[in-house]
């Protein structure tokens, strides 16, 4: 029994290039992540401002109705006091 030496039957040369030969290198590749990461640095500053802005807008608003509400309460309770400047006599029989 001899042994048999395989021999490729295609040479190196007529293979194809693979696949990540034939893609840019990673250090030359530039995807504009600096670019990127800035501008999104910019929006979340102005989002986060947009965003304070309006939660005090919100607690502005609320404390002017709570104290609108707490105002018209006290008038409702006690009328005699929102018409403090016009005084009333009682019991008195001047005329008679």
């Amino acid at each position: 029994m001899g042994t048999m030496l395989a021999e490729p039957s295609v040479s190196l040369a007529t293979i194809p290039p693979s696949m990540a030969d034939t893609l840019p290198k990673l250090n030359t590749l530039n995807l504009g992540f600096d670019d990127l990461r800035a501008r999104m640095s910019s929006f979340t500053s102005r989002f986060d401002e947009f965003i304070e802005q309006g939660r005090q807008r919100v607690l502005d608003e609320r404390n002017q109705f709570r104290l609108q509400v707490a105002q018209a309460q006290g008038k409702l309770n006690n009328p005699m006091k929102s018409h403090a400047r016009f005084p009333v006599t009682l019991g008195t029989d001047e005329n008679k």
